[in-house]
């Protein structure tokens, strides 16, 4: 992918990423049902703006939405982001809510910052194309934001998360989430924290 490429779908692609962080806000604050029903929207916006997609194929937003790969077959990507964020929520009825969240943040700001500052960034980790300058910016802001839900467990889940995302090359919008979600779970149970 060449700079040019990114500078033209990055800063709109990674708002929508990035503004994912809402969610947990919206369910502390306005309810986990209600977050769930806007996600739940937005997964079908999602599937009605795919089924326009061909006609629009020239449309600017378009190329700002969608990558290359992504304008000619169904974007799984955007779609594994909605439902991983979707399947967290659902989750956190179940499981310590704070860690869902703290993982949907992970998500949401580590790796939607990791891509804004890695993309400028010059040391490539080890049989990667992703950088540390990237890696470090993701879990430093997933750390922060999802110590308000999960304490230092958001630390530990930002940390796995992050490193799961420098290594994978597909599917991060679900290893991200459910490594950092195992791992902050693991640790929970292994110390006794709650």
């Amino acid at each position: 992918m060449t700079r040019d490429t990114v500078s033209l779908w990055l800063p709109l692609r990674k708002f929508v990423h990035i503004s994912g962080a809402l969610v947990p806000f919206i369910a502390i604050f306005a309810g986990r049902t209600l977050a769930i029903q806007l996600l739940i929207a937005c997964i079908l916006l999602f599937l009605t703006l795919e089924l326009v997609r061909p006609k629009a194929q020239h449309h600017p937003i378009v190329h700002a939405l969608w990558r290359g790969e992504e304008s000619r077959a169904i974007a799984i990507d955007p779609l594994v982001y909605f439902l991983s964020i979707l399947s967290l929520l659902i989750l956190a009825s179940w499981v310590d809510e704070g860690i869902c969240y703290a993982s949907i943040i992970v998500l949401t700001l580590g790796d939607g910052f990791s891509t804004i500052v890695g993309v400028h960034g010059k040391m490539c980790l080890w049989g990667s194309s992703k950088t540390i300058e990237g890696t470090v910016a993701g879990i430093i802001i997933a750390a922060l934001v999802g110590f308000y839900f999960a304490g230092f467990l958001a630390v530990i889940g930002s940390v796995v998360g992050m490193i799961a995302e420098a290594r994978s090359s597909q599917y991060d919008n679900l290893t991200v989430p459910v490594t950092a979600l195992l791992a902050m779970l693991i640790v929970q149970m292994a110390t006794g924290m709650i």
